[in-house]
């Protein structure tokens, strides 16, 4: 062992001997280092990860390309001045910025009063005026033009992604559905796993998504065949727990004796746990089995019915006479994943469902993967064995014996030395993921900082949904916009690994990306304002544009590089190669510009220059690849 001693009072010790080899250090290359600090600190370690020191420009960026929805140019300089640590302690304390639920009913209420006033004789209330999902958009929108806690809504958008429920087979376009359900991933974001799965579990409309709603025990009674709903027991372990394959640590494929997967479940586990999920019904249901009573019906948690009742309810109404009840809860023994349910009077049957969620979240295979799933979302496709199992190792321990603290997973993640040193090895083309074109639509809206006077922003992304076939809670299926194991063919296929956002591209869909930019970007229509009742009033301080002109003075020839240099940096990290930073440059300075005699551009020319700078910034391949 070699120890040597640096003057800033650190001590670098080798943990092998020398041999010819040349070995280098630091970067984010720690393996077999120790860094004793003078202070006796376990810290030194940072001396050798970029979390060490302050970020530069380009770091700044990237990390909040991780950790939010775009970074802001004034957010990539002070995060410059703070620190990433600092950052991500202030995001971590900042409680939910927006309630989304009630800024729908806001929306709702201002359309009733607008009917009331055109007809007072109407008699309008929120019960009686239909108000359709696009209203979960505009609030949506609205949150992330204003919300500060910006890591939250980052990572709520892949929890949405991962624990999916979708308006598209459900909710009959009931916009209160999808508020909820969205500030229940958003208060859970920094909580426990175990939480967030009793929040899922319990919500109403991941109850409808997923069919478990009125689900009812078991009944072969005069040869009746009604078995409990299967759907969420299946999803709840493939998609949401612990993946179709037991796994180590490091989230890789145990293998048994003849080198084969070992599957976590088979059909009788998910029969077992379909029978734990019965009982379960609107909060304001008056039996198991009623449908629900009003929009506000989805906002509420679950409650358990132990015996279905419609029946007496039914029949009692016509003839006031004993009928049988039937349970609504399953009764008995249910094992599952090599675990038992006990056995309870049906009426206690609830903690049935408890033990459960127990069951499964203890099941060594979550950790390794949900952090995988999370690592996907926030950082690279294809993370490394050791980077998943740092994760999970936080995720069953957070170093204070607390199993499942994903604020200490999210942190974990975003500090990670393979998260933030992109160095050495790690340059490769399986190294970071492809942007999801609703987060390049956010990276615009954010790179640019769309503004307007009122500070209202009416978007129902409705066109934008048409054109990227992608908005918060509008997955095709259960499976999200894109399945986390999706292998494109050609160089990604043949290096043996994943690229889940390729799902979502091809030439039509980069067709669209390309139309939709044009529209936002170069025509300056970045947002879709609709009107909420017939006849109102236009409001423009309503609908935002992109101001860019702050940035004319950069449309000169001789400073045009110094432009693209900036929205290289707040939109691509400053990943644009010089190749491609030159055919851009080229590009724009074959494009017409007149200066007056002051030195002043034209401003319509200079702002049809820079606008194409950034189109062509954001469908370079470097801008599209986020590493």
């Amino acid at each position: 062992m070699k120890s040597i001693l640096f003057f800033t009072f650190f001590v670098i010790s080798l943990q092998s001997s020398f041999s010819q080899n040349t070995r280098t250090f630091g970067k984010g290359n720690i393996k077999g280092v120790s860094v004793n600090a003078s202070s006796n600190t376990t810290n030194g370690i940072k001396t050798l990860l970029s979390t060490g020191y302050m970020p530069n420009p380009k770091a700044s960026s990237r990390f909040l390309s991780q950790a939010t929805l775009g970074p802001k140019l004034s957010e990539i300089q002070a995060l410059q001045n703070l620190g990433i640590e600092p950052w991500l302690n202030q995001q971590f304390a900042m409680n939910p910025s927006f309630n989304l639920q009630a800024y729908v009913q806001g929306l709702h209420q201002n359309m009733v009063d607008s009917l009331n006033l055109q007809n007072p004789a109407g008699n309008y209330t929120l019960d009686n005026v239909f108000i359709d999902d696009w209203a979960f958009d505009v609030a949506w929108f609205q949150a992330n033009m204003h919300a500060n806690d910006r890591l939250r809504w980052k990572v709520s958008l892949a929890l949405s992604e991962i624990f999916v429920t979708s308006r598209i087979s459900a909710f009959d376009g009931n916009p209160y559905a999808l508020a909820s359900y969205y500030d229940m991933l958003n208060k859970n974001a920094f909580g426990n796993y175990r939480s967030l799965i009793d929040s899922i579990t319990y919500h109403p409309a991941m109850s409808v998504y997923l069919t478990y709603i009125n689900n009812h025990a078991t009944d072969t009674t005069g040869g009746k065949h009604v078995f409990p709903d299967e759907n969420y027991a299946r999803e709840i372990m493939q998609l949401f727990s612990i993946g179709l394959y037991e796994l180590n640590t490091n989230g890789t494929e145990k293998k048994d004796g003849s080198d084969k997967s070992i599957p976590t479940y088979d059909n009788d586990d998910i029969a077992n746990l379909a029978k734990v999920f019965t009982g379960l019904s609107w909060s304001n249901s008056r039996y198991l089995g009623e449908n629900a009573i009003d929009k506000w019906s989805y906002t509420k948690r679950l409650k358990f019915f132990p015996v279905d009742s419609s029946e007496k309810y039914t029949k009692l109404w016509k003839k006031p006479i004993d009928w049988r009840i039937v349970n609504g809860h399953e009764p008995g023994i249910k094992t599952f994943l090599n675990q038992t349910v006990i056995s309870r009077p049906v009426q206690q049957g609830e903690q049935d469902i408890q033990d459960a969620l127990n069951i499964i979240f203890n099941h060594p295979n979550v950790g390794p993967f949900i952090s995988r799933r999370l690592i996907q979302h926030l950082v690279s496709s294809n993370p490394s064995p050791e980077f998943i199992e740092r994760v999970a190792k936080i995720f069953n321990n957070n170093g204070s014996n607390v199993r499942g603290d994903l604020k200490a997973v999210v942190r974990a993640i975003l500090l990670d030395p393979e998260a933030r040193d992109c160095c050495g090895e790690k340059e490769n083309t399986a190294y970071g993921h492809l942007r999801e074109p609703f987060l390049r639509y956010m990276n615009l809206v954010n790179g640019l900082e769309l503004s307007n006077q009122s500070g209202i922003y009416r978007n129902v992304m409705v066109d934008l949904y048409n054109r990227l076939e992608q908005k918060p809670l509008y997955s095709p299926s259960v499976f999200n916009f894109y399945q986390p194991g999706y292998v494109p063919d050609g160089p990604i296929q043949e290096a043996g690994k994943v690229g889940p956002e390729f799902q979502m591209l091809n030439s039509l869909s980069f067709s669209n990306y390309m139309n939709g930019l044009h529209k936002w970007l170069i025509s300056n229509d970045p947002v879709e304002f609709w009107g909420m009742f017939s006849n109102e009033t236009y409001k423009p301080d309503q609908d935002p544009k992109f101001d860019i002109s702050a940035d004319f003075v950069l449309s000169k020839n001789n400073r045009i590089r110094e432009f693209l240099d900036k929205y290289n940096l707040i939109l691509a990290q400053g990943r644009i190669n010089q190749e491609n930073m030159a055919i851009i440059e080229n590009v724009l300075l074959s494009m017409p510009l007149t200066i007056d005699v002051n030195g002043v551009p034209d401003p319509t020319l200079a702002d049809r220059r820079l606008r194409m700078g950034i189109f062509l910034i954001m469908i370079s391949p470097d801008y599209l690849i986020n590493r």
